[in-house]
C-alpha cells in the first residue's frame, strides 16, 4: 500500500540503509496518490463501534473509504445529496442510468461486478 511504501522509505533513511534521494525513488506515484483518498484510521478500525457496526464487507473497486446512509436508487442518492447527507448507493449492479446517483454518493456498493465493473471503472475515472 501507499502508506506502507512511504513508511518503509522513511525507515530505510532513518536506519541509514539508503540515502534520502534513493528512498524517494522507491516510492511510486500511485503510492502517493493513495494518501489523497479518505481512509479509516487504525484506531477507528479497532473500535467497538466499527467492529459491531460492520454488516458487510467486499472487494474494493478503488482506493479510499466512505461512510454514509445507505440508499437504493439514483433518485434517493440525488435527493439526499441535496440535503447535505453523505450516502452510499447500493445496487445489484450499476448501469449508465445510475450515473447521477453514483456522482451524488460518497461510495458505491454492488453485489455483482469487481474492479472492472461499470461502477468501479466510472468512479476511478472520476478520481474516486
Amino acid at each position: 500500500t501507499g502508506p506502507a511504501a512511504i513508511k518503509i522509505a522513511i525507515d530505510l533513511v532513518n536506519d541509514d540503509i539508503c540515502e534520502r534521494h534513493e528512498a524517494i525513488l522507491k516510492v511510486e506515484p500511485d503510492h502517493v496518490k493513495q494518501l489523497l483518498h479518505p481512509n479509516f484510521t487504525p484506531d477507528a478500525l479497532a473500535s467497538d463501534e466499527y467492529k459491531n457496526g460492520v454488516f458487510a464487507t467486499g472487494l474494493a473497486g478503488g482506493p479510499g473509504a466512505a461512510v454514509g446512509k445507505l440508499v437504493f436508487t439514483t433518485k434517493q442518492a440525488e435527493e439526499s445529496k441535496e440535503k447535505g447527507e453523505s450516502v452510499i448507493l447500493v445496487r445489484e449492479c450499476t448501469s449508465p442510468e445510475d450515473v447521477g446517483g453514483m456522482w451524488a454518493s460518497a461510495g458505491i456498493l454492488t453485489s455483482k461486478g469487481g474492479k472492472t465493473s461499470h461502477a468501479a471503472v466510472v468512479a476511478r475515472g472520476w478520481g474516486n
